[in-house]
This record gives structure tokens, sequence and C-alpha cells, in this order.
């Protein structure tokens, strides 16, 4: 089977990482998998694929997803502007196309012109899969979607990469960012943006004793996370966006999730796989990702409260990385190559 992964942007963000790795896992199985993205990187770190055109749905951009798409048995449209993308480039060919829908749709819908759009453009594509099956429900519910078009699938990360760290490993994490064994260690990873509240991270972090911060991730709120990093006596440590987010993980106690909505966030995944528990807000898919030893509080949290939960769940028991398997690439994977199968018949 021929798959082509379109990508919103060419930004290192989640859902592209997402989809960039699909078409890896996808390939490694035997698949022919290729990824594009509609528009180049708005930072100053890009990922590694091809770039169709300047903005997402320019005249030129949709002429190349077009012209791309052609030879593949199915393409898969990974979230945000790729849906009217692969909605309006793909009308008439015989190319069919699978939406992955990247966060929670009851915080996007908007009403009457938007939501009428939002139908016509979900009932283009042949398949539709959600992150857990309350975003699928709402799916079929906002816009009229019959179930049997809907799919259900989580995020993934790979196992291999993905896992507890050595007490060595640990320690040289911890020395790279200059950090003693004994301090408390909080992880935030994710793009620093209005809608991810990073503020909200440092401010809560600062209120526990002797607490860093360790932030990996960038975008439009980077000068005043770190203007706000500038007043923390070094607690709070801003990385950028890394190629490589495992140091920061091992390094960690805690990591911390102070979205105001979300999807699945990739990140929990990550720390679930790595054991190291979270304080999340109660948005999106979080509770279907998150351990007993976690803590989940409300999205209008103040930082007193997220800074207690990130004191209790610190000082708790840790947890296992046994849980997260099911966010495995082994046991993902099969569940694309049979949605994908469905969609390409």
């Amino acid at each position: 089977m021929k798959v082509l992964v379109a990508l919103a942007s060419a930004n290192r963000r989640g859902a592209e990482i997402e989809g960039t790795e699909l078409a890896r896992q996808l390939s490694a199985r035997g698949e022919e998998a290729e990824v594009v993205a509609l528009a180049p990187s708005s930072g100053a770190v890009s990922l590694d694929v091809e770039v169709l055109g300047a903005a997402p749905l320019s005249k030129a951009t949709l002429r190349a997803l077009r012209r791309r798409a052609k030879g593949f048995d199915v393409v898969i449209a990974y979230g945000s502007s790729t849906l009217p993308a692969c909605a309006i480039a793909l009308l008439g060919s015989r190319v069919p196309f699978v939406y992955r829908s990247i966060g929670d749709p009851t915080q996007w819908s908007r009403g009457g012109l938007h939501r009428l759009r939002t139908v016509l453009l979900f009932h283009r594509a042949k398949r539709v899969v959600a992150l857990w099956p309350e975003a699928g429900e709402a799916i079929g519910r906002l816009y009229r979607l019959p179930a049997k078009r809907i799919v259900v699938i989580p995020n993934a990360r790979d196992e291999a990469v993905f896992r507890p760290p050595s007490d060595a490993e640990r320690a040289e994490a911890r020395a790279a960012f200059g950090l003693t064994d004994d301090a408390t260690v909080v992880a935030f990873v994710g793009a620093l943006s209005a809608e991810k509240r990073p503020l909200l991270a440092i401010e809560s972090v600062m209120q526990v004793d002797g607490a860093h911060l360790l932030i990996a991730g960038d975008g439009p709120l980077r000068g005043e996370v770190e203007a706000a990093a500038s007043d923390s006596g070094g607690r709070v440590h801003v990385l950028g966006s890394l190629p490589d987010v495992r140091p920061v993980l091992w390094a960690s106690d805690v990591l911390v999730n102070t979205s105001s909505t979300e999807g699945m966030p990739g990140s929990l995944i990550e720390a679930a796989m790595c054991a190291v528990p979270v304080v999340t807000t109660d948005v999106g898919a979080v509770r279907e990702v998150v351990g007993a030893t976690s803590s989940v509080v409300e999205p209008s949290a103040s930082a007193e409260t997220i800074a207690a939960a990130v004191r209790d769940v610190a000082d708790g028991p840790g947890t296992s990385a046994a849980d997260a398997q099911r966010f495995s690439w082994g046991a993902v994977a099969p569940q694309w190559l049979g949605a994908l199968g469905d969609a390409a018949r």
C-alpha cells in the first residue's frame, strides 16, 4: 500500500512529529509511505520533509498536493489545515484521504457557516481518525458523520526510544543541565503558545521550594518565557526545541502540563513510557494517558493548586512504564494499517 502523509507544516511540533513517525512506522512494516508538508516551518527548527508551498491553502500548494498524491492508494491528512487542503486538492481524483483529528473537537467547533463548511469537509474524508472514544462521538454528533466512518486510534511513541533511564543515564541527564541528584526537577515539554500556558507552569513551579523547571519547546511566547526565566534565580531553564527530549524526561521527577485545551499530548505518553509521573490539567484525552500516581487538576486551577500537586507527586511513589505500552507503535501501527486498508478499498 502506498501512503502519503500530509502535514500542515514542517514545524517541529507534536502533530507534525507524530505524522512523520507514522510514515516511518508504516514503512518499517512493508508499506510505501512518504511525507509532505503544506507549508514551511515558522520557527528556527524544521522537520526534514518535502514542503509543497508557501501557505497551506494557496493555489500553488493545492496543485502541488494533487500532483503529489497521484499514484498513492491513500492520503493521510494529519490534522488542522490538511482537512480543507485534501478535501479541495483531491476533489475529483480517485485518491481517497483519511483525516486525523488531532485535538478536542468540542473546543474548536463553531456555529453557523463555519460548522456547515466543516460538515462538508469531514464528509469528503473516507475515514476520520479520532484520538479517543469521546472525541469520536463528538465528531459524529457535531458533524453528522456516521459512526462507521469514524475510527479511534491513539497517539503512539516508540517504546524502544522512550523508556525508563538507568541510574547512570538519569545522573548524566541531570549533570548535563547542571542539576544535582537531590534537586526536585519538573519538565515542561510543548509549544510556547497561549493554549499551552507555559507562564502558568513557571509560576507554579516557582512556588515549589528549590524546584527547577526544564522547558523544552519554542513558540510565540518564547520572549515572555525567557523574561520570566531571567527572574527565576536560575531555576527555570529554557532549552528551546530539542530533537530529543529524553534527557529532559530522564532528568525529571514530574512532568507538568498546564494546557487550556489538548488532544492527546504526546509529551504525556513520552513521560509515561519513561516512568515520569504527571501533573496535568483535565483537558482532552489526558485521563486516557495518565496513571494512578499522576495528578489531574481542573483546567482553571491556580498556580498554588498546581504547585501543591507537583509537591505531592514528586514526593509520591513514582510510576511504572508498563501501562503505557498500549501507546507503543507495536500496538498502534496495526490499527492504522486496518483503517488505511479499509479506506483504500
